[in-house]
Order: structure tokens, then C-alpha cells, then sequence
């Protein structure tokens, strides 16, 4: 049996992780996974060494706070992969912890496939070195990235976005809103405030914050989606709000596709309400320090991953300081007051979610390669054998 590392140490990754063992299940059978992940890969039959919930960290500051932490996991999954004889390692996204991991599995000559590339084209593009020295595949999600890599001589492939399989609707719009009680006449708004505890502390207040004001100008019917990492009493100032319903994030399609509007931190989250086509604000805000010494690497002045396809501000973007509950109600009530507004977004997002789309499923892709090559590394090394 092949034993392949795998590291999805973030939600989101946690999501693509699953698909492609589900798709090596399916096709090979007899390759096992371990690592880095979280409870909806081990229902998969993934063997968790270490939850992902222990590297929900982002931003500079936060990160070098839990450094030796972070450094002793690194130095555990590295020592599992040399005593399982790792036939390769797939590492999805989290590039501050994966480059550093492909490194020092490289040197031990284990094969690095690395999946959802780094954001190279939005800042600290020297990365793109990293990704040519120490991994063997990269996989890449996005049209854009593909000159990028092919210019500076990285060994890819393009797999279109994970996310257009993902996103499947299980109750209709009409059906979700019957069943919570949503009149026809009301507006009903959904929150994300984040998959990362560090997320939801800077931004529910704020999101709250809208929420109340907002209140007093639409009939309102108020959901907040917990991501699977977030721990219920995180969210203890929407669960003390009557008027605010908690929902689990394996509802989360259904209240997208149910929702007039949605107020979203950054990240794969926008992409989900855009391929819903539902109409969002995206908001950020990490330590100001953090924000200050990564803002000096910026190729790019948009945040959001809708509008970063879109090649324009289609979407709203609050960050930082702008990131405040006067500011989220304002742009939230436009959206809510401009019809136009909405089906001009709604339209746009359609022309993302089409060149996005392969004809294969990007697990499917990822598999069969993988496969492919381990069996021919397999190949040379019993010639050389011999």
C-alpha cells in the first residue's frame, strides 16, 4: 500500500483535501493518507497525526507568536514521513507552513505535490523560486496563474476550480426559506464571519454591529453559517441574539443560495456566494502590524478573489480600517436598495464561474497525474535495481 502525506490545514483546504481522497479511493484503492487535517477528512478515512485546528493561525505577528509551536509540528510530520517511507506529499495552500515543509522533504526525496499555489501575483512573488526548487507538481486553480508559471519555468498543471463541483444547492431557495420561517417580504441575510478564531473576534462586533442598524430599515431575517473549526461559544454574542439563527456550515450552500445578501470575510467564502450568485460584502481586517509590513509587498490593490477574476471592483471590499459597522451597513443597504445593482453582480459573477470551469473534475486530474508519475518513479527505481 502507497502511504501519501497530505497537509489541509485551513477549511478550505480541508475541502479540497477531501475531494481528492475520495477520488484516489475511487480509482487506486490502496493509497493511504495521513497528516494534517481535520474532522471531515478522517470521516473519509484520512489518518489525522496532527488536527489542522492547532495551525488556524494567520497574519506575521500571529504567526511568530505560536512559532515554536508550528515548528514542532513541522518537525513531527516530517519525521512521520521519513519513518512511513512517504511514497509523495500533497500540500494544499497555507504557503508560510508548505514551502517550508516542501523543502526539507525534497532534500529527503520524497515528491511534493503542492495544490492551490501561493498567491504570487498578489505579493511576495519570490515564492515562485520556492515553487520551482522544491516541488515536483504544482496545481494550479486559476486562468490567470497559468502565463505566470509558464513564463518562469514551473512544472504545472491547471485544474480549474475545486469549488464548481463542491457547490451543490440541497434544498432550494423557496424550501429553505419555508422551513426557517422567512416571509416572503422579509430580507434574508446571511453572516460568515470566518473560519479562523482570529477572524471572528475582530469581525462579528462589526458584522453585529450592521446588523442592528440595518434592523431598522429592512424586515430582516438574520443567519450566521459556523465553519466547522469555530467552537460555539466563539459565536456567544450572535447566539445571545434572539433574532439571529446559527446554522452549521454543511447548510452553508443552502443559506447562500436562500439569501438576498451576505456580509463575508475575504477568501474561498466570496468565491461560494458569487457561484451562487448571491450578492456579498467582503470585509477584513488582522493586526494593524501585520497589515503595515505585508502591504509593502502588494502587486495588486484588490481582496477579494471575485473581484481579483473580475479584474475590477465588482464587490465591495472593507478592509482594515475601513472595516467598521458604518461602513458594512452602508454597503450592505445599497445592495438591498439597488436591484440593478444586484443583477449586475449576478451577471458578472456568471462569466466568473464560466472560466473557471474544465471538462474534468480538478480531483480527477489531480489524481490520475499523481498516479501516473509515482508509477513511473516506482518504474525507474526497480531499473536501477536491477
Amino acid at each position: 500500500m502507497s502511504n501519501i502525506l497530505l497537509v489541509a490545514a485551513e477549511n478550505s483546504a480541508e475541502t479540497y483535501a477531501v475531494q481528492v481522497v475520495n477520488e484516489f479511493a475511487a480509482r487506486e484503492g490502496d493509497v493511504h493518507f495521513w497528516g494534517i487535517g481535520g474532522d471531515r477528512l478522517e470521516a473519509a478515512g484520512f489518518e489525522n497525526v496532527v488536527h489542522n485546528r492547532s495551525l488556524a493561525v494567520v497574519g506575521i505577528i500571529e504567526v511568530i507568536a505560536h512559532l515554536w509551536r508550528i515548528r514542532g509540528i513541522m518537525k513531527r510530520v516530517l519525521r512521520q514521513a521519513l519513518a512511513r517511507r512517504a511514497a509523495a506529499a500533497l500540500l494544499i495552500d497555507y504557503p508560510d507552513f508548505n514551502l517550508r515543509l516542501a523543502r526539507r522533504l525534497r532534500r529527503a526525496g520524497i515528491p511534493v505535490y503542492y495544490y492551490i499555489s501561493p498567491t504570487v501575483w498578489a505579493w511576495r512573488y519570490g515564492r515562485v523560486e520556492q515553487l520551482r526548487r522544491w516541488v515536483s507538481r504544482l496545481f494550479i486553480i486559476f486562468p490567470f496563474e497559468v502565463p505566470i508559471y509558464q513564463q518562469e519555468g514551473v512544472t504545472f498543471t491547471y485544474t480549474g476550480h475545486p469549488l464548481l463541483p463542491e457547490v451543490r444547492v440541497k434544498v432550494g431557495r423557496d424550501e429553505f426559506r419555508r422551513r426557517h420561517g422567512v416571509g416572503d417580504a422579509d430580507i434574508l441575510l446571511a453572516l460568515l464571519p470566518g473560519s479562523r478564531e482570529s477572524e471572528v473576534t475582530l469581525l462579528l462586533p462589526e458584522i453585529l454591529g450592521a446588523v442592528r442598524r440595518l434592523r431598522q430599515d429592512f424586515s430582516l431575517r438574520v443567519f450566521l453559517q459556523r465553519a466547522q473549526n469555530i467552537q460555539p461559544e466563539r459565536l456567544a454574542a450572535a447566539a445571545t441574539d434572539p433574532e439571529i439563527r446559527i446554522i452549521g456550515q454543511e447548510q452553508g450552500y443552502d443559506l447562500l443560495n436562500a439569501a438576498d445578501a451576505v456580509i463575508t470575510t475575504c477568501g474561498t467564502s466570496n468565491l461560494e456566494a458569487a457561484l451562487l450568485g448571491v450578492p456579498f460584502v467582503a470585509i477584513y481586517r488582522i493586526n494593524r502590524l501585520t497589515y503595515l509590513l505585508g502591504r509593502r509587498f502588494m502587486r495588486i490593490h484588490l481582496y477579494s478573489i471575485v473581484n481579483i477574476l473580475a479584474g475590477r471592483r465588482v464587490a465591495a471590499e472593507l478592509i482594515q480600517k475601513e472595516c467598521r459597522s458604518e461602513r458594512i451597513y452602508e454597503e450592505t443597504r445599497i445592495i438591498l436598495d439597488d436591484p440593478r445593482l444586484r443583477n449586475s453582480m449576478r451577471g458578472e459573477f456568471r462569466r466568473i464561474a464560466e472560466s473557471l470551469r474544465q471538462d474534468e473534475r480538478p480531483a480527477a486530474i489531480i489524481c490520475r497525474q499523481m498516479m501516473e508519475e509515482l508509477k513511473e518513479r516506482n518504474k525507474t527505481g526497480e531499473a536501477e535495481l536491477t
